[in-house]
């Protein structure tokens, strides 16, 4: 993936935690996966894009399957590009055989069946591991020491967003947390999709 130099990346974080402290009256119902309506301040900045690969003659199951998914992808995607900056081509595959679901550094995510994973806060978790988490060697060698992430930029949005300046980032061989959304019972507010995005975005200045 190509990077963009740390300045502009730097500017763009900057302007989209500016962008996420105001409060915004018309931010999408956690509970669907909906964001057609959304008036939030923040600007396009990303290109993340996606594919799902579907069946030729789908089955009643897969398409049910492909409507939950789409949903679930098309607004994670609006998320990563509202406040991110990152360039991604995603393709999605409806894999029965998969337990939950999980994203590759290749560009890939693949869905299970479970119906209960198909939501936006799995879709934005796999997104993550597309560009970098727990799928890179920087992040298993340099950002992830004995439990703790260790970039400073990341580490500092985290502090800026909750307003705690002790607030650490942990993580694992994979995941991240807070606002990694490892599970969806995780997200009690829209802003833990915001927050996630945005400690992303400073990831990348980490080198991520």
């Amino acid at each position: 993936m190509k990077r963009k130099p740390r300045l502009l990346v730097a500017i763009s974080l900057v302007m989209l935690l500016i962008a996420a402290c105001k409060k915004t009256e018309d931010l999408p119902d956690i509970k669907s996966n909906n964001v057609a309506s959304t008036s939030s301040e923040a600007a396009v900045t990303g290109n993340v894009t996606y594919t799902l690969v579907r069946s030729g003659s789908p089955t009643s199951t897969e398409q049910a399957a492909y409507t939950l998914i789409t949903a679930a992808m098309d607004s994670a995607v609006w998320y990563m590009n509202h406040y991110t900056t990152y360039t991604k081509a995603i393709t999605v595959t409806y894999v029965p055989s998969v337990s939950t679901a999980d994203g590759n550094i290749n560009g890939s995510i693949r869905f299970g069946s479970n119906t209960y994973y198909m939501n936006l806060a799995t879709a934005l978790h796999e997104i993550a591991h597309t560009v970098g988490v727990g799928t890179t060697s920087v992040w298993w060698n340099t950002l992830i020491v004995s439990g703790t992430y260790t970039g400073t930029y990341a580490t500092q949005t985290l502090r800026t967003l909750t307003g705690n300046s002790t607030a650490v980032l942990y993580g694992d061989s994979q995941h991240f947390w807070p606002y990694g959304l490892n599970y969806p019972t995780e997200v009690t507010s829209v802003y833990d999709y915001i927050y996630h995005c945005q400690i992303l975005e400073a990831m990348q200045l980490d080198g991520l």
